[in-house]
């Protein structure tokens, strides 16, 4: 090193390498972890999001807001669960270049397929992040079914109160992603 230059600090987001562990039982061993952290961290975010929208639909804060404001505001809680994801994207990524697990099997799925075309960086990423996002779009399907199904069922439940709790649903899920990605932070720092 020459002098006064000062060692190249490695980017916790960045992977060291490109790859799966190249042994079969390291394959192997990285989509069960996968199956698993997949299968635990649908639960955990689906609990606390779903938890967090009956909060915040029997807190009563928003009532009595104009459906146009709801709406509105439903837009900003997507925009607070898009940043959370965000974070957990990139930390999922650096997951996967240096363990080849994911905590979502798909991302993996994803992520695996482009690694075996010899793909590059940019395309490695936006397969794991586009595996991610993929599955976390079909799972909004039960919420709003639920949601809009039980104001058809019931006339104790508005199309209000259904946004209401879509918006609550929206903001447990951005607090989970962003706090799914600091953990794999922190973990992969330990490594």
């Amino acid at each position: 090193m020459a002098a006064g230059s000062r060692p190249r600090v490695p980017d916790p987001a960045t992977p060291r390498s490109t790859g799966p562990p190249t042994t079969r039982g390291g394959h192997a061993a990285a989509w069960i972890l996968s199956l698993l952290a997949t299968g635990v961290s649908t639960y955990a975010l689906e609990a606390l999001a779903t938890a967090a929208g009956i909060l915040l639909a029997t807190s009563g804060v928003l009532d009595g807001l104009d459906h146009g404001v709801l709406l509105a505001a439903l837009g900003i809680s997507y925009g607070v669960w898009a940043l959370g994801l965000r974070t957990n994207l990139r930390e999922n990524h650096a997951l996967l270049g240096r363990t080849g697990t994911s905590t979502n099997v798909l991302s993996k799925a994803a992520h695996d397929l482009a690694l075996a075309r010899s793909c590059g960086p940019r395309a490695l990423r936006l397969a794991s992040s586009g595996g991610y996002v993929a599955s976390e779009v079909v799972k909004e399907v039960p919420y709003y079914a639920g949601a809009f199904g039980a104001t058809v069922v019931t006339d104790s439940i508005s199309s209000s109160d259904a946004l209401v709790f879509l918006i609550g649903t929206n903001l447990g899920a951005g607090a989970y992603e962003h706090g799914l990605g600091r953990l794999t932070r922190l973990l992969l720092a330990r490594r």
